[in-house]
């Protein structure tokens, strides 16, 4: 399944995510104030909170609030890209955990050393590794274990977060995709998939050339296209 923003003629990056997510409009959530934009998500809100039981009134105002504090923090750190996964775990539980994506301007510096340098120099960063991909081009991807503190009716919980840093060809921007997920049993599942998405990372516009893969037009006349990623949650 191909999604709308992968034809959207404004995108800077593109990459694939295996069944089980769905993005959120982080832009939509964060409008520009005095906008139409601005408006018709006030005009949502208000609907959602009609909606809600008078008893938990508060506390649905108090979460849509939160979200919209999240989807500001986020874009102000430049993130462009949000989505939402659901996954089973081998035992047979839920495993969530949300993916973003952030495109960083950055000083010129070979390929390969400006991803071995993000991976090496973020903070509490574990098991750094160097990918190659399509194209020969260089990535890295490392991953962590954080504890989380408590807060006010959450315990305090461990967080297992996943980063992949690919550098664009320009050499001056870098794309840092990020996996984050409570589930830590599931850790290599994730690190698994996220080392198959980095391998669809792209900064320029793949459809062209997907879409004559799936014609059959290749140049070397087979009518194969790359595997899709797979999950490893079933």
């Amino acid at each position: 399944m191909i999604d709308d923003t992968a034809r959207d003629p404004s995108s800077k990056i593109w990459y694939a995510l295996p069944a089980g997510f769905f993005g959120i409009p982080i832009d939509a959530l964060d409008p520009e104030p005095g906008t139409e934009q601005e408006t018709r998500l006030e005009q949502a809100l208000a609907l959602v909170l009609d909606l809600a039981p008078e008893d938990q009134r508060d506390r649905y105002t108090g979460a849509l609030r939160d979200v919209r504090f999240m989807a500001a923090q986020m874009r102000s750190e430049g993130v462009i890209a949000c989505s939402l996964g659901m996954h089973y775990a081998d035992d047979g539980s839920s495993a969530s955990s949300v993916f973003t994506v952030a495109l960083r301007d950055i000083d010129w510096a070979p390929a390969k050393i400006t991803a071995v340098r993000a991976a090496s120099l973020r903070e509490s960063g574990e098991n750094v590794g160097l990918l190659t991909l399509p194209g020969g081009r260089p990535a890295s991807i490392c991953d962590t274990m954080i504890t989380m503190p408590a807060l006010a009716g959450i315990p305090s919980q461990d967080l297992y977060q996943c980063n992949l840093y690919v550098p664009a060809p320009s050499g001056t921007q870098l794309g840092v995709l990020t996996l984050s997920s409570t589930a830590v049993g599931s850790r290599k599942h994730y690190r698994d998939m996220m080392e198959g998405i980095a391998h669809t990372v792209s900064f320029y516009d793949p459809m062209p050339e997907i879409e004559r893969a799936v014609r059959g037009d290749t140049a070397d006349g087979t009518s194969s296209i790359a595997d899709d990623i797979a999950s490893d949650f079933g």
